[in-house]
């Protein structure tokens, strides 16, 4: 392609588009049989991205999102627990960005957030248990002064 002044013009990039069909070849380990050189298999590849533990290699999986725990939470305090599941959406989108301290930070808030919401949905519950208990002993207790007959 030329432009109006009659020079061979550069794709955007400045890179020359190549024949279809016809790929560029890297520079390293690379033949027309094999374009590009191939990972080991179990071997990752050298990112330069620090992980969990702070040293090159470590394994964001082992990051817990809580997501179960969170969701369960919602029959507890329903509040919270939207908030808990909020930070476990947190923690998934930040292990997918390979920033493992963020994931870790909102990993250790969800887990809080968990254990807010199962202690005081847990005392609630049993906080209406007791009252249903006691509004059925004291329902019992009630007596009816209506007359009828010779009893009164």
């Amino acid at each position: 392609m030329t432009n109006p002044y009659g020079q061979p013009q550069q794709p955007y990039g400045g890179q020359p588009q190549q024949p279809y069909g016809q790929q560029p070849y890297p520079q390293s380990g690379a033949t027309p049989a094999q374009p590009y050189p191939q990972q080991p298999y179990g071997q990752p590849a050298p990112y330069g991205q620090p992980a969990f533990g702070g040293a090159p290699g470590g394994d964001l999986s082992s990051i817990k999102d809580y997501k179960g725990w969170a969701i369960g939470c919602i029959f507890l305090m329903w509040i919270i627990a939207i908030f808990a599941i909020m930070k476990s959406n947190e923690v998934q989108s930040y292990k997918m960005q390979g920033n493992a301290a963020m994931a870790q930070q909102a990993s250790q808030t969800t887990k809080t957030l968990c254990l807010v919401a199962t202690i005081l949905g847990a005392l609630g519950w049993v906080v209406a248990i007791i009252m249903i208990i006691i509004s059925l002993v004291a329902a019992s207790e009630v007596h009816s002064y209506y007359c009828t007959g010779s009893y009164c």
